[in-house]
């Protein structure tokens, strides 16, 4: 459709609306829930001040308190982005972080990449950008197609998503609330190229996860270690929520900080990442995607991605932007295993710390 006007929001945008629509609705969700509940004590027991309501799977009060690994989640096969990361462990709490469609991303390595590129790579790569973007290293990554996730969907006996909106799915018209689809139904809904596919996403993973899928590995297309991406999987119902996003430019849709940082500490635990700046110095093919997969683990985040100014760098160079910079550096200097450490005193603006690799480092 035409915009004679100029005002019909762009793609980013919209996206950011779909994400602050599903935020208030996941809310106000949890909290007629938990409203219902001390109702239902208080009419049973005729004492309010005793009643404690079990806290829902989608209410804030199932916070994570830091689950023993993450997963890099792919499902491929639909036009927009299905990403996410999972996390569980032990009897903490399970919660998810959808990676919205058509974002801007820094991957290691390549520069700055949209989801749907970024789900394009090799898994062990994938996994690499999606810790990344997190700000927290994914211990393990599972990839599906739609195929088989929805077949794994089928074998559930189906899922009751909670739609944020009406859909056509398939030949009938459903939603909004609580909806129960088949696998067919399910990969209807997310192939479609739409603005709200974080939304229906979102949507679909809370169900797939609250059913607590018991995957073989026939399910996955690709995997490190499918044992644990089953487990990580299938450990039970879980918190998701929609990755924080910002617009930049006018067009661009970035994650939004220290929104995004906020989130996955309260979810996960996870610290503040050191933002890293990483430069090519030798010329090596994959060096910049080898020293993410080192530097995010030890808590960092490469914010910038590129070649440096020659390839002739000798010694790899780890400067620190001033002196309470100098022990991050020595950490960096530690989790790539060379390197001089320098301190500057010009600050970057951009990183904490920045590593020109040299010749002395491989990959």
């Amino acid at each position: 459709m035409s915009d004679p006007g100029g005002l019909r929001p762009s793609r980013a945008e919209r996206s950011g609306q779909v994400r602050k629509r599903w935020r208030t609705q996941t809310i106000a969700g949890a909290a007629v829930v938990a409203v219902t509940l001390v109702v239902v004590v208080v009419r049973a027991g005729g004492e309010a001040e005793t009643a404690t309501p079990t806290p829902t799977a989608s209410s804030s009060a199932t916070v994570a308190a830091g689950p023993a690994q993450l997963l890099a989640m792919s499902v491929t096969g639909a036009p927009n982005a299905l990403l996410a990361t999972v996390g569980a462990g032990g009897a903490q709490a399970s919660a998810a972080v959808v990676l919205p469609p058509d974002m801007t991303v820094v991957m290691p390595g390549a520069g700055e990449l949209a989801s749907e590129q970024l789900q394009e790579l090799p898994g062990e790569s994938m996994r690499v950008g999606v810790s990344n973007v997190d700000g927290a290293w994914n211990e393990h990554y599972a990839v599906m197609d739609l195929a088989r996730f929805g077949a794994v969907v089928d074998r559930l006996g189906g899922l009751n998503v909670d739609l944020q909106d009406v859909y056509a799915v398939g030949n009938d018209v459903m939603g909004p609330g609580q909806t129960h689809l088949s696998g067919a139904q399910v990969s209807d809904l997310l192939e479609e190229d739409a603005d709200d596919t974080a939304a229906r996403w979102a949507s679909v993973l809370g169900a797939f996860l609250a059913a607590q899928p018991n995957l073989s590995p026939t399910d996955l297309v690709e995997t490190d270690d499918a044992q644990a991406a089953a487990a990580i999987l299938g450990s039970g119902g879980a918190r998701v929520e929609i990755m924080p996003t910002q617009v930049v430019g006018g067009t661009a849709l970035i994650p939004a900080q220290p929104d995004e940082n906020e989130l996955m500490a309260e979810l996960f635990a996870t610290p503040t990442p050191v933002r890293a700046e990483v430069r090519n110095g030798n010329g090596e093919p994959g060096v910049g995607e080898a020293v993410g997969a080192q530097l995010i683990p030890a808590g960092f985040r490469i914010v910038l991605s590129e070649n440096a100014d020659t390839f002739d760098h000798q010694t790899t160079e780890i400067i620190a932007a001033g002196a309470e910079n100098e022990p991050a550096a020595q950490d960096a200097r530690k989790a790539i295993g060379v390197g001089k450490v320098i301190q500057s005193s010009i600050p970057s603006g951009l990183a904490d710390v920045t590593i020109i690799v040299g010749k002395d480092y491989h990959a």
